[in-house]
């Protein structure tokens, strides 16, 4: 990670909050709670019950979830699984039962529920201070309660907001005990045990911190605060303000990726809350020009329109923003900001709402609207890295929300320890699914047998490696020699975005470290032709090098194979896979096919047809393959693949990606099942400039023309080649 720069007024604010702390070493609310839920919000709500449906709802959830607590015996195991196991399910449970019983406790005023947190805190009491290194703990820095510190923060956010809704009404007998005994003990393995991930830039970090400062809020302590805002050693390196300083670009764009800023913006915005609550000076939802609001919109354009969040990185592909996770980012968004009237489509799809002031305020809003207006889902380019120069990730779409096409291009920095070698990749979506997939993450979250729900041995071994996405692969290695630390301090290079015209978007970047001696620039644009069903994918991946490689380019397509132009040799009888390691080991060999000139492959999924047609010539090879290779386990998605190679030192693979037709088992009915385009072909491979031509039905006769060295949106290009002119304005223009 980069060295930040802290600014002057970050610095005073750090002076003024120590000398602060120093002369204030207790600093205990007059009234409780004061952490997420406050006595203020507490006032509120008692008064609204009855009259505001959502809230209601949610409030008699938590109500019928409690009384089942109630009902059983308070259990405080030993623990002894991993992720999935009986011991951490019950931990988990745990925390959430008395997070839930603290809310209702100060709205209904019920002492059954404060008996009820006693009663297990006394227990967390007496088994906390006996606990060593958890027996599972594998790979990741291992909790005491639980197999990774990951789910103990978890554990002490919601706990310590429990005891902070209970502690006015506990005996100061009590309150020394679990102070003495969960608490502090608790904090201090969290920042002193765990100080390098007390200290990491990372969403691990995230939570420790957030656990650690609301805690400190709730005893009043001052040093546990200043440390969580600040880091260890204060100098504002790390800490909650150097997470969002680095974690965040500019536009809000999350450098692990949308699966995990699902997760992310749960501490992010809890901590926020009990921040504003005990510190309003801070303005920490102003912070870094609002970055808080930034980041959820965000997270909610890195979806598609199902809600599903796009798999960049770590990611299971399940996660909507329906996500528990996302409920107290929109409500706290709403409230604090524009109350932007597009984030209640998401509270009405959510169907709750926090038991907060700000989910109060939300629930009332959703009440009070005759008519919401929908969310738009858009095309948008968010960069990456703190100051926005790493690059980023640019969104094509078109259509409506009920059938739109969605094109997705990943060219920005490595994303952490979650991040995959995938520089220059992209996924596209139709029909409310992936039709050109990335694969995410492998695992099995929270399924014991499964390795605990840890990530998998296969998750580095495939689902990380190049061969695993939809780009270039040189000589069968991953990008960096798939060593995380190499990649993480390069970036790819944003060099186009372009989505004034609805007609023709186009985005473009280029990638110049991934592979010693390799030079990459991928071109991809969505063109919409009245001629065509659907709007159209060209993809143009132009590499340069000084010597001969072997490149492969992927597709990992969703569907069933249908067609292809040329023919191939099938292993119908024997299985191989394609290469010993980089993930290659993992590809079972299914078929080998030499295509003449254009090679076009079709598959069908839900209602139409799908077709890749690409450029091919002498010595090219598309391989059939399937993921599954050298996986005894059967811990691999078993999905198929299309990879092109070729060899060469220059190559261009210029390939257009079509939706096409009609399918309808219902009424047997199939129209259209052949791709529109019959020849895709380079007609300019030059230092400047690539020009692709581009032939079909219809007197479909296109020409894209890119310039590969200047991409100012302004410029006038006017080249002619083999007694052709081609003009254009801008970077990529299209001629048809």
């Amino acid at each position: 990670m980069k060295q930040r720069l802290i600014n002057s007024n970050k610095i005073i604010i750090v002076f003024a909050l120590l000398l602060w702390a120093f002369s204030n070493e207790s600093n205990a609310q007059a009234e409780s709670p004061n952490l997420v839920l406050t006595f203020e919000a507490v006032k509120e709500i008692q008064a609204s019950i009855g009259s505001v449906p959502l809230f209601d709802k949610s409030l008699e959830s938590a109500k019928s979830f409690v009384e089942n607590a109630l009902k059983n015996p308070i259990e405080v195991p030993v623990p002894a699984d991993a992720g999935g196991g009986y011991t951490h399910e019950k931990h988990k449970q745990n925390y959430n039962e008395m997070y839930q019983a603290g809310i209702l406790f100060q709205i209904t005023g019920e002492e059954k529920y404060g008996i009820f947190i006693k009663n297990m805190l006394d227990q967390y009491a007496e088994l906390y201070p006996t606990l060593s290194a958890h027996p599972q703990g594998k790979r990741q820095t291992p909790g005491r309660l639980f197999w990774q510190t990951l789910n103990e923060n978890v554990w002490l956010l919601h706990t310590i907001q429990a005891y902070d809704c209970i502690q006015e009404w506990l005996s100061p007998k009590d309150r020394q005990n679990y102070i003495d005994n969960i608490f502090t003990p608790m904090v201090k393995f969290f920042m002193i045990d765990c100080s390098q991930s007390f200290n990491l830039i990372h969403n691990h970090g995230t939570w420790m911190v957030a656990s650690v400062g609301m805690t400190g809020y709730v005893l009043g302590n001052q040093d546990y605060v200043q440390k969580a805002l600040y880091g260890s050693d204060l100098d504002g390196k790390s800490g909650y303000l150097a997470q969002l300083d680095e974690l965040f670009s500019p536009s809000g764009y999350y450098t692990e990726g949308g699966y995990y800023v699902r997760y992310a913006l749960w501490p992010f915005f809890i901590f926020a809350e009990a921040i504003h609550n005990n510190e309003i000076d801070l303005k920490i939802y102003e912070y870094r020009d609002q970055i808080l609001r930034k980041a959820l919109y965000s997270a909610l354009q890195v979806t598609y329109t199902n809600g599903a969040f796009i798999p960049i990185n770590d990611a299971i592909k399940e996660k909507t923003w329906l996500s528990r996770e996302l409920i107290f980012a929109t409500n706290f968004v709403f409230a604090h900001y524009n109350q932007d009237a597009e984030l209640l489509n998401l509270v009405k799809l959510q169907d709750e709402v926090s038991l907060t002031g700000p989910g109060l305020e939300v629930a009332k809003a959703l009440d009070d609207i005759s008519e919401i207006p929908a969310f738009t889902w858009k095309s948008i380019e968010f960069t990456d890295g703190p100051k926005g120069d790493w690059g980023g990730v640019g969104i094509i779409r078109s259509g409506d929300n009920s059938d739109q096409e969605t094109l997705v291009m990943k060219y920005g920095s490595h994303g952490l320890s979650h991040g995959h070698f995938d520089k220059l990749t992209y996924l596209f979506y139709d029909q409310s699914r992936e039709i050109i997939q990335d694969y995410g993450s492998a695992r099995f979250l929270n399924v014991e047998q499964k390795f605990g729900g840890r990530y998998l041995d296969e998750n580095d071994s495939f689902a990380k490696q190049t061969v695993a996405h939809n780009t270039v692969v040189v000589d069968e290695k991953s990008q960096f020699d798939g060593i995380r630390d190499k990649s993480q301090e390069s970036h790819s290079i944003r060099y186009a975005f372009s989505a004034q015209d609805e007609q023709f978007q186009f985005m473009s970047a280029k990638e110049k470290n991934a592979y010693k001696g390799v030079k990459m620039h991928r071109t991809m644009a969505m063109v919409n032709d009245e001629k065509l069903y659907r709007p159209v994918i060209i993809d143009v991946f132009r590499i340069e090098s000084d010597q001969k490689h072997t490149y492969d380019l992927p597709f990992y397509y969703k569907g069933h194979f249908i067609y292809s132009n040329f023919e191939y040799e099938a292993f119908t009888k024997t299985k191989s896979v394609i290469g010993e390691d980089s993930g290659y080991q993992h590809l079972w060999k299914e078929a080998i096919g030499k295509p003449d000139k254009t090679a076009q492959l079709t598959w069908w999924n839900g209602k139409r047809f799908y077709s890749i047609v690409s450029n091919t010539s002498t010595g090219n090879e598309i391989y059939f393959a399937r993921i599954g290779g050298s996986d005894p386990d059967f811990n691999l998605r078993n999905e198929p693949v299309f990879i092109i190679r070729a060899r060469a030192d220059n190559y261009v693979f210029a390939s257009v990606l079509e939706p096409h037709g009609i399918f309808d088992p219902i009424a047997e009915f199939t129209k259209d099942s052949y791709s529109s385009f019959e020849n895709v072909q380079v007609i300019l491979n030059a230092e400047d400039y690539t020009i692709i031509n581009l032939k079909g039905k219809n007197n479909i006769d296109w020409n894209l023309m890119i310039s590969n060295e200047d991409n100012n949106p302004e410029s006038e290009h006017k080249i002619t080649f083999n007694n052709v002119v081609y003009e254009w304005k801008g970077t990529v223009g299209i001629k048809k």
